[in-house]
Protein backbone atom coordinates (compact mmCIF):
# COMPACT_ATOMS: atom_id res chain seq x y z
CA UNK A 1 0.00 0.00 0.00
CA UNK A 2 0.59 3.30 -0.63
CA UNK A 3 2.76 5.68 1.68
CA UNK A 4 0.19 7.47 4.16
CA UNK A 5 0.02 11.20 3.47
CA UNK A 6 -1.97 12.54 5.98
CA UNK A 7 -3.48 12.05 9.27
CA UNK A 8 -6.79 14.12 9.99
CA UNK A 9 -7.94 14.12 13.04
CA UNK A 10 -11.68 15.14 14.74
CA UNK A 11 -11.14 17.74 17.82
CA UNK A 12 -13.33 16.73 20.68
CA UNK A 13 -13.47 13.06 21.72
CA UNK A 14 -10.76 12.49 19.77
CA UNK A 15 -7.20 14.58 20.94
CA UNK A 16 -9.27 15.41 24.34
CA UNK A 17 -11.64 12.90 26.36
CA UNK A 18 -14.81 14.94 27.27
CA UNK A 19 -14.58 12.84 30.26
CA UNK A 20 -11.82 15.37 31.24
CA UNK A 21 -14.33 18.44 31.02
CA UNK A 22 -17.55 16.39 31.96
CA UNK A 23 -17.44 18.09 35.54
CA UNK A 24 -17.11 21.06 35.01
CA UNK A 25 -19.82 21.46 31.99
CA UNK A 26 -21.86 19.50 34.47
CA UNK A 27 -21.52 21.99 36.94
CA UNK A 28 -22.67 24.86 34.59
CA UNK A 29 -25.45 22.94 33.19
CA UNK A 30 -26.60 22.50 37.28
CA UNK A 31 -25.76 26.46 37.95
CA UNK A 32 -27.79 27.61 34.69
CA UNK A 33 -30.68 26.07 35.78
CA UNK A 34 -30.69 26.99 39.49
CA UNK A 35 -30.54 30.64 38.22
CA UNK A 36 -33.86 29.87 36.22
CA UNK A 37 -35.36 28.91 39.76
CA UNK A 38 -34.99 24.84 39.08
CA UNK A 39 -35.50 23.03 42.54
CA UNK A 40 -34.39 19.48 41.45
CA UNK A 41 -31.27 17.81 42.58
CA UNK A 42 -28.54 18.08 40.33
CA UNK A 43 -29.20 14.21 39.62
CA UNK A 44 -32.80 15.04 38.34
CA UNK A 45 -31.36 17.78 35.98
CA UNK A 46 -28.29 16.69 34.66
CA UNK A 47 -30.91 13.49 33.85
CA UNK A 48 -33.00 15.76 32.07
CA UNK A 49 -30.24 17.65 30.60
CA UNK A 50 -29.23 13.96 29.11
CA UNK A 51 -32.22 13.23 27.74
CA UNK A 52 -32.81 16.53 25.70
CA UNK A 53 -29.17 16.02 24.19
CA UNK A 54 -30.16 12.94 22.93
CA UNK A 55 -33.45 14.15 21.24
CA UNK A 56 -32.14 17.04 19.86
CA UNK A 57 -28.83 15.57 18.77
CA UNK A 58 -30.85 12.92 16.60
CA UNK A 59 -33.01 15.77 15.26
CA UNK A 60 -29.93 17.84 13.85
CA UNK A 61 -27.71 14.85 12.85
CA UNK A 62 -29.83 14.45 8.92
CA UNK A 63 -29.14 18.27 8.44
CA UNK A 64 -25.84 18.73 6.17
CA UNK A 65 -25.27 21.65 7.93
CA UNK A 66 -25.84 24.03 11.51
CA UNK A 67 -24.29 25.89 14.27
CA UNK A 68 -23.68 23.86 17.01
CA UNK A 69 -24.45 26.85 19.27
CA UNK A 70 -27.82 26.63 18.05
CA UNK A 71 -27.84 23.23 19.07
CA UNK A 72 -27.08 23.17 22.07
CA UNK A 73 -29.67 26.09 22.60
CA UNK A 74 -32.14 23.64 21.78
CA UNK A 75 -30.66 21.30 24.05
CA UNK A 76 -30.82 23.60 27.16
CA UNK A 77 -34.29 24.66 25.80
CA UNK A 78 -35.42 21.21 26.21
CA UNK A 79 -34.28 21.05 29.30
CA UNK A 80 -35.84 23.92 30.72
CA UNK A 81 -39.10 22.74 28.98
CA UNK A 82 -39.12 19.35 30.74
CA UNK A 83 -38.28 21.14 34.32
CA UNK A 84 -41.07 23.33 33.62
CA UNK A 85 -38.14 26.82 33.75
CA UNK A 86 -37.25 29.42 30.67
CA UNK A 87 -33.48 31.01 30.78
CA UNK A 88 -32.78 34.62 29.77
CA UNK A 89 -30.28 36.30 27.32
CA UNK A 90 -28.53 37.18 30.43
CA UNK A 91 -28.68 33.69 32.23
CA UNK A 92 -27.48 32.14 28.76
CA UNK A 93 -24.43 34.53 28.23
CA UNK A 94 -23.31 34.13 32.32
CA UNK A 95 -23.92 29.89 31.36
CA UNK A 96 -21.49 30.00 28.48
CA UNK A 97 -18.72 32.40 30.64
CA UNK A 98 -18.72 30.16 33.48
CA UNK A 99 -18.64 26.96 30.56
CA UNK A 100 -15.44 28.32 29.29
CA UNK A 101 -13.73 29.44 32.79
CA UNK A 102 -14.30 25.52 33.61
CA UNK A 103 -13.48 24.41 30.32
CA UNK A 104 -9.67 26.44 31.08
CA UNK A 105 -9.88 24.72 34.56
CA UNK A 106 -10.36 21.46 33.54
CA UNK A 107 -9.03 20.52 29.65
CA UNK A 108 -6.00 18.01 29.08
CA UNK A 109 -5.05 16.23 25.61
CA UNK A 110 -5.11 12.88 25.57
CA UNK A 111 -1.96 10.77 26.70
CA UNK A 112 0.72 10.48 23.94
CA UNK A 113 -0.85 13.24 21.68
CA UNK A 114 2.17 15.65 21.64
CA UNK A 115 4.56 12.86 21.27
CA UNK A 116 2.31 11.01 18.24
CA UNK A 117 1.59 14.35 16.11
CA UNK A 118 5.60 15.15 16.66
CA UNK A 119 6.72 11.63 15.04
CA UNK A 120 3.88 11.66 12.43
CA UNK A 121 5.23 15.05 11.19
CA UNK A 122 8.55 13.68 11.23
CA UNK A 123 7.24 11.25 8.84
CA UNK A 124 6.08 14.08 6.23
CA UNK A 125 2.50 13.63 7.11
CA UNK A 126 -0.07 16.94 6.45
CA UNK A 127 -1.81 17.00 10.31
CA UNK A 128 -5.46 18.58 9.76
CA UNK A 129 -8.17 19.14 12.33
CA UNK A 130 -11.72 18.71 11.13
CA UNK A 131 -13.98 19.74 13.49
CA UNK A 132 -17.76 19.84 13.96
CA UNK A 133 -18.11 23.46 15.97
CA UNK A 134 -18.10 26.59 15.34
CA UNK A 135 -15.57 29.04 14.40
CA UNK A 136 -15.51 30.85 18.24
CA UNK A 137 -15.63 27.52 20.48
CA UNK A 138 -12.59 25.88 18.02
CA UNK A 139 -10.38 28.63 18.60
CA UNK A 140 -11.65 28.57 22.36
CA UNK A 141 -10.41 25.01 22.24
CA UNK A 142 -6.92 25.09 20.31
CA UNK A 143 -5.94 27.58 22.06
CA UNK A 144 -6.36 26.04 25.84
CA UNK A 145 -5.06 22.66 23.82
CA UNK A 146 -1.47 24.60 22.74
CA UNK A 147 -1.82 22.52 19.34
CA UNK A 148 -2.01 25.11 16.43
CA UNK A 149 1.42 25.23 15.76
CA UNK A 150 1.21 21.11 15.68
CA UNK A 151 -1.16 21.30 12.67
CA UNK A 152 -1.27 22.00 9.11
CA UNK A 153 -4.81 22.74 8.59
CA UNK A 154 -7.73 23.06 10.92
CA UNK A 155 -11.13 23.28 9.51
CA UNK A 156 -14.30 23.94 11.39
CA UNK A 157 -18.02 23.10 10.13
CA UNK A 158 -18.77 26.38 10.75
CA UNK A 159 -15.89 27.40 8.05
CA UNK A 160 -17.22 24.26 5.64
CA UNK A 161 -20.86 24.92 6.05
CA UNK A 162 -20.78 21.48 6.14
CA UNK A 163 -20.67 19.28 9.47
CA UNK A 164 -20.28 15.60 9.49
CA UNK A 165 -21.11 13.12 8.16
CA UNK A 166 -21.61 15.62 5.45
CA UNK A 167 -19.41 15.40 2.46
CA UNK A 168 -18.63 18.56 1.84
CA UNK A 169 -16.80 18.66 4.93
CA UNK A 170 -14.47 15.65 4.38
CA UNK A 171 -14.04 17.30 0.40
CA UNK A 172 -12.75 20.49 1.64
CA UNK A 173 -10.11 18.29 4.25
CA UNK A 174 -9.01 16.46 1.28
CA UNK A 175 -8.07 19.32 -0.44
CA UNK A 176 -6.06 21.12 1.87
CA UNK A 177 -4.43 18.38 2.75
CA UNK A 178 -3.61 17.41 -1.03
CA UNK A 179 -3.52 13.96 -0.47
CA UNK A 180 -6.17 10.80 -2.50
CA UNK A 181 -8.49 9.61 0.37
CA UNK A 182 -7.02 6.26 0.52
CA UNK A 183 -3.60 7.49 1.64
CA UNK A 184 -5.47 9.60 4.60
CA UNK A 185 -6.05 8.46 8.03
CA UNK A 186 -9.69 9.93 9.31
CA UNK A 187 -9.15 9.61 13.58
CA UNK A 188 -12.24 10.00 14.97
CA UNK A 189 -14.51 8.69 18.19
CA UNK A 190 -18.02 9.36 16.51
CA UNK A 191 -19.94 5.79 15.24
CA UNK A 192 -22.63 8.76 14.02
CA UNK A 193 -20.23 11.07 12.35
CA UNK A 194 -16.71 10.89 11.80
CA UNK A 195 -16.85 7.17 11.10
CA UNK A 196 -19.61 7.28 8.12
CA UNK A 197 -18.41 9.95 6.89
CA UNK A 198 -14.69 9.21 6.15
CA UNK A 199 -15.96 6.21 5.08
CA UNK A 200 -17.97 7.60 2.27
CA UNK A 201 -14.86 10.10 1.20
CA UNK A 202 -13.09 6.80 0.65
CA UNK A 203 -10.54 7.92 3.27
CA UNK A 204 -8.98 5.30 6.54
CA UNK A 205 -11.10 5.55 8.76
CA UNK A 206 -9.78 5.40 12.11
CA UNK A 207 -12.24 4.56 15.50
CA UNK A 208 -10.54 5.61 18.88
CA UNK A 209 -12.24 3.61 21.13
CA UNK A 210 -10.70 4.02 24.43
CA UNK A 211 -12.86 1.98 26.96
CA UNK A 212 -10.82 -1.15 28.00
CA UNK A 213 -13.82 -3.00 28.61
CA UNK A 214 -15.93 -3.44 25.99
CA UNK A 215 -15.57 -3.37 21.94
CA UNK A 216 -17.23 -0.80 19.67
CA UNK A 217 -21.35 -1.94 19.15
CA UNK A 218 -21.23 -3.47 15.35
CA UNK A 219 -23.33 -1.58 12.99
CA UNK A 220 -24.24 -0.39 9.34
CA UNK A 221 -21.14 1.60 9.57
CA UNK A 222 -17.83 -0.26 10.55
CA UNK A 223 -14.39 1.52 11.01
CA UNK A 224 -11.60 0.42 8.44
CA UNK A 225 -9.38 0.24 11.75
CA UNK A 226 -9.92 0.60 15.66
CA UNK A 227 -7.65 2.11 17.98
CA UNK A 228 -7.59 2.40 22.01
CA UNK A 229 -5.06 5.08 22.05
CA UNK A 230 -3.43 8.08 20.23
CA UNK A 231 0.04 6.64 19.84
CA UNK A 232 -1.52 3.10 18.16
CA UNK A 233 -1.70 5.31 15.09
CA UNK A 234 2.08 4.65 14.56
CA UNK A 235 2.21 0.67 14.75
CA UNK A 236 -1.23 1.04 12.87
CA UNK A 237 0.65 2.76 10.10
CA UNK A 238 3.46 0.87 10.02
CA UNK A 239 1.14 -2.24 9.25
CA UNK A 240 -0.65 -0.37 6.73
CA UNK A 241 1.99 0.66 4.73
CA UNK A 242 3.71 -2.82 4.95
Amino acid sequence: MPRIQAVLFDFGGTLFDYETVAPGERESIVELAGWAGATEEPRAILRAYRGALKRVFYEYLPRPYYLHRDLFRDVLQAMARDLGISFTEEQFARYRQSQWQRRERDFTLRDGVIDTLTTLRERGCHLGIVSNIDDDQLAHMIELSGLQRHFDSILSSEYAQSCKPDSRIFIEALRRADSPPDTTFFVGDSLQQDIPGANRAGMQSVLIWSSPDSDPVPGAEQPRHVIRQIPDLLDLMQRVEA
